[in-house]
């Protein structure tokens, strides 16, 4: 998993300032005795080995590059970078002249720190890094290669596996409980323990990650669209506090190896870590069938974390927070008929009220969108759960939407 330097950073306690420089290159010597020591202590602070050799390699930032861009095509391929792009432009997530899949991978290159490799089973260490920053950021990775090997973390964040919202839960898993460890292993080199990352401290630095997503030493992520920051810093944010959480009602370091083998199965168990434990909230679900003389170019579970962004985009936060948090599951699709495009969307609802709340909210949002030449929002309800279709062509957006209940199915859970 490919790591944040801004997020790292301020993590660390250390100025992101001060490090967005890059320093003169780390002697490779160096870099891979320094992963051999931290190794030793993550494996001893979570109680885990790896039970084979960690291969590892120092790259440099053209080969970052590279790396970043061959894994966006293998793990998604050009045609679903695109439909995610044109998908969030219809909703006006993103600007309609953003070049997605390129902003994506100048986004992650801008700012990466390290990362392992879960194809690969292998570590690479940057060695633009400075020295001091290298070690924390070794421990973070060789605990994503622990939770790989050892617990199969890897097969969590597959796409072809896993829905959007799947992953994305998955990740935060794995991102939130690296960067626990990350912490741990700092409190032990400066002389403390483990137990020092307490849950109180945990979700302190949970509350305030917001506040650092941008910083004039980034302008990529500066000038990133909030749907995106929002995105990339979930899986760090959100992880930590579910597992602060979680430590708060009980559980232990060692508890957390079970998460792997049933990992939160949605944002909204992450967003809501008491619908995960003591009582657990599985999402219901939804499936739509295709009408005739269409294709879909990107389809999934888009989640709550994605319903919730798309009202922030005009609404104020706690309301769209509320009205976000009834969610139970959703279809949502984007047909091409190869000449014209329209999203559609089945989501359903703990309640008949919470899918009121959130069809008044979506409405509200749609009264707020400029209205130059916006995409023509189509929505009914029915009982406890909520169809909309959008797309620029108003009778193809009332069309799809006529024929959508027929087409749905909703397995309540």
């Amino acid at each position: 998993m490919v790591e944040n330097l801004l997020l790292i950073t301020y993590l660390l306690g250390v100025s992101p300032i001060a490090t967005a420089t890059p320093p003169k290159p780390v002697d490779p010597a160096i870099l891979k005795s320094m992963a051999k020591s931290a190794l030793s202590s993550v494996e001893n602070l979570r109680g885990q080995k790896l039970s084979k050799p960690l291969k590892s390699g120092v790259k440099k930032k053209p080969e970052v590059t590279r790396f970043i861009t061959e894994r966006l095509a293998d793990e998604y391929g050009p045609a679903k970078v695109q439909a995610e792009g044109d998908l969030l432009k219809l909703l006006g997530l993103i600007p309609t002249g953003l070049d997605y899949g390129d902003f994506m991978t100048r986004l992650l290159t801008e700012q990466v720190a390290g990362f392992y490799d879960h194809t690969r089973q292998e570590l690479y260490l940057a060695d633009w890094i400075p020295l001091f920053l290298q070690e924390p950021v070794m421990a973070h990775e060789i605990f994503h290669a622990i939770q790989d090997q050892e617990w199969g973390g890897g097969k969590l964040i597959d796409s072809k596996r896993y829905s959007h919202d799947e992953v994305l839960a998955h990740a935060a898993l794995m991102e939130g409980d690296a960067t626990v460890v990350m912490l741990m292993h700092t409190a032990v080199k400066a002389g403390g323990s483990g137990d020092d990352v307490s849950p109180f401290m945990l979700n302190m630095m949970a509350a305030t990650i917001p506040l650092q997503m941008s910083s004039a030493e980034y302008p990529v992520m500066t000038g990133a669209p909030d749907y995106i920051k929002q995105s990339l810093v979930f899986p760090y944010q959100h992880g930590i506090s579910f597992l602060a959480a979680l430590r708060t009602t009980g559980w232990t370091w060692a508890d957390f190896r079970k998460l792997y083998a049933d990992p939160p199965a949605s944002t909204e168990q992450i967003l809501h870590p008491e619908r995960y434990a003591p009582t657990r909230d599985e999402p219901s679900r939804v499936t739509v069938a295709l009408p005739k003389g269409f294709t879909r170019t990107w389809d999934g579970v888009a989640g709550e974390l994605h319903f919730r962004q798309v009202l922030l985009t005009n609404r104020p936060t706690g309301d769209a927070i509320e009205a976000a948090a009834g969610w139970d599951g959703d279809f949502t699709a984007l047909l091409t008929d190869d000449r014209r495009q329209v999203i559609e969307c089945v989501s359903t609802w703990d309640s008949e009220a919470d899918a009121i709340a959130y069809a008044t909210a979506l409405q509200a949002w749609d009264t707020a969108r400029a209205p130059a030449g916006k995409p023509k929002l189509a929505l009914e309800r029915k009982g406890s759960a909520l169809y909309y279709t959008l797309s620029t062509d108003a009778l193809l957006a009332n069309e799809t939407l006529s024929s959508l209940p027929l087409r749905t199915k909703i397995v309540i859970r």
